[in-house]
């Protein structure tokens, strides 16, 4: 990615247009997978990890400022990988080794975690594979994770599916890098539970 294209100048305008459109509150804050990002200044904030998260910028920027452009679409309620996306089968070995692997080698030996780290993201579970869940990774674009957990005889397997009406919002490579970020956003939330810097309200315990 070219990085100086996506800066904040440059896309300020289409973000802000989020407010109280597609989904986003009306606020001077848009919130998504945990991120903050202040329609002020453009900042980024870390809610899971509660530190301002300036690396992650180009990739939002990128992101909402394809979403800004979008208008809302019915859900279409039909799972799609990310191979099936218009075009994706040229970004497919890219997607699964930086979306996807990171799941299996993150959680492949104990699936429950990825419903863990799920819930900090308001993610819902399913009941796909040994582990599924959906997550919102904007408020009009789910994404569904489903993760098969390592055995004596086959490694871990995961897979990321998309909704078809997704390529209304967002371009494919748009599409690819919400994925990745939904990946390690999932990854950060694992992290920030192991070393006990967060605990699960009470009342999502209850839920599982």
């Amino acid at each position: 990615m070219r990085e100086g294209i996506w800066t904040w100048e440059k896309c300020k305008d289409k973000i802000a247009s989020l407010r109280g459109r597609l989904g986003f509150d009306d606020s001077a804050i848009l919130k998504f997978l945990k991120l903050a990002l202040s329609l002020e200044d453009g900042r980024i904030y870390d809610e899971i990890r509660d530190k301002p998260f300036p690396e992650v910028k180009p990739s939002v920027y990128c992101i909402l400022s394809g979403y800004a452009e979008s208008k809302p679409a019915p859900n279409e309620r039909k799972l799609v990988p990310f191979s099936r996306l218009p075009g994706g089968e040229c970004y497919s070995s890219a997607f699964i080794k930086r979306a996807i692997q990171p799941i299996e080698k993150t959680f492949g030996l104990n699936a429950q975690l990825l419903w863990d780290a799920a819930r900090l993201l308001d993610g819902e579970r399913l009941d796909y594979g040994d582990c599924s869940v959906k997550v919102r990774a904007l408020p009009l674009v789910p994404i569904v994770i489903i993760l098969w957990g390592a055995t004596s005889e086959f490694p871990a397997s995961a897979n990321m599916l998309f909704d078809s009406s997704a390529s209304n919002y967002l371009s494919t490579e748009q599409l690819a890098m919400l994925g990745e970020l939904t990946s390690a956003r999932l990854i950060h939330a694992h992290e920030v539970l192991a070393q006990g810097l967060v605990k699960l309200p009470s009342t999502l315990l209850r839920a599982t």
